[in-house]
């Protein structure tokens, strides 16, 4: 009995440290803006008036939010399934026997090592009028312009960007998650009958990546959702409002309109929006498959 309350005071004593640091740098900004969305406050001021949900009523009746929950809804859907579907690609391929295998993966990670800010200038200048991409489109007699400029294309072309970067990320998680599977399934597998490919992909590559793909799809919903540097470095949230994301929105209503009060409660939104899909997505991945 002594000995397990000794181990208890331990335990607390490590654990204590990472609990302070929790509550200070998570569950306190957390609570903090739930707190200020149902207050007004310009950012300065010192009086906070409460409002109750004023401010979240404000918010829909802004005429541009609802286009902003589709670009955001838009720019998630286009960058989370794409990158994953490309890293999966490039994972299987590269976990192969290729010659200058190691370089190729290399290669194909080195964007993600670039700053979205650095990358999106680079492909600001390549989607410029007289960028490589215009040039590349010409062949095919396209001539778009300026695309970070042209509302048609904008939000397409940081689409493009985003899973251009985040590719190889993802490419790095299903390697390992690829290593682990143990040889001796895929022999047994093939003594079963099932050949080298989409057969064996299907009935033994996928079903062991699913934790892999699990926490692959959180980690790309939690990076789109909170995507900020490419909107502001590329588009600036234009054409016309064609690439304002909602975090890019919150950014706009806090530190340009002063509307803090509203920048909270988009960003309340935000977070039950997030919390909503983690959850769906845990109780999918954690579910037996046997029996669904």
């Amino acid at each position: 009995m002594v000995g397990r309350r000794h181990s208890w005071w331990w335990a607390t004593l490590f654990l204590l440290p990472a609990a302070m640091l929790t509550l200070v740098f998570f569950y306190y900004p957390m609570g903090y803006i739930i707190w200020l969305s149902v207050h007004q406050w310009n950012g300065l001021s010192t009086i906070k008036p409460f409002t109750g949900f004023k401010e979240y009523a404000h918010l829909l009746q802004e005429p541009i939010f609802n286009q902003v929950m589709r670009n955001t809804i838009v720019f998630v859907v286009g960058t989370v399934i794409p990158s994953i579907a490309i890293g999966l690609g490039l994972a299987l391929l590269l976990n192969r026997p290729l010659p200058f295998r190691t370089l190729v993966r290399g290669l194909s990670f080195a964007p993600y090592l670039v700053s979205f800010v650095s990358a999106g200038l680079a492909w600001v200048w390549m989607g410029s009028s007289n960028g490589l991409f215009n040039h590349l489109l010409g062949l095919f007699g396209l001539h778009p312009g300026n695309l970070v400029a042209n509302p048609t294309f904008a939000m397409p072309y940081v689409i493009a960007m985003y899973t251009w970067k985040m590719s190889g990320y993802n490419m790095v998680l299903y390697l390992a998650g690829l290593q682990t599977i143990p040889r001796e399934i895929y022999e047994a597998g093939a003594i079963d009958g099932l050949k080298p490919g989409w057969t064996q992909f299907r009935a033994i590559t996928w079903p062991l990546l699913r934790e892999t793909t699990f926490f692959v799809l959180i980690i790309n919903l939690i990076f789109s959702f909170r995507a900020f540097s490419a909107v502001y470095v590329m588009t600036g949230g234009g054409p016309i409002h064609a690439t304002t994301t909602l975090v890019y929105y919150i950014w706009r209503l806090a530190f340009i309109h002063n509307s803090w009060g509203q920048a909270a409660a988009a960003s309340t939104a935000l977070l039950a929006a997030v919390l909503l899909l983690t959850v769906g997505m845990v109780r999918y991945f954690t579910r037996d498959p046997v029996h669904h």
